[in-house]
């Protein structure tokens, strides 16, 4: 719903071990078209931003939680960046 249309996605990004996480920092750039927030018609935006996310196999404790913006509880030795780029990408888009 909040896209219409997304093109020409490259992620570009490098993993890092950092006690107790695996750190993740991306960037993404995207053709997006996005509805407009005042009329509701499309708008064609290009997208570019930068996301970190730490990764972990235990369930953080609240004090981890409370220090880190992210942390993503990883499941079957798999970290899934498809999820992480789409909601990065759903919260970088501006108000137009």
């Amino acid at each position: 719903e909040l896209l219409e249309d997304a093109n020409n996605i490259h992620v570009t990004g490098d993993f890092f071990y950092d006690e107790p996480f695996v750190t993740g920092n991306f960037t993404v750039e995207a053709d997006v078209v996005a509805p407009s927030t005042r009329s509701l018609k499309p708008v064609k935006m290009h997208q570019k931003f930068n996301f970190t996310e730490n990764y972990s196999e235990v369930e953080p404790t609240q004090e981890q939680l409370d220090e880190e913006d992210t942390i993503v509880t990883v499941k079957d030795d798999t970290i899934d960046l498809q999820k992480a780029v789409e909601d990065n990408l759903l919260l970088s888009l501006p108000s137009v």
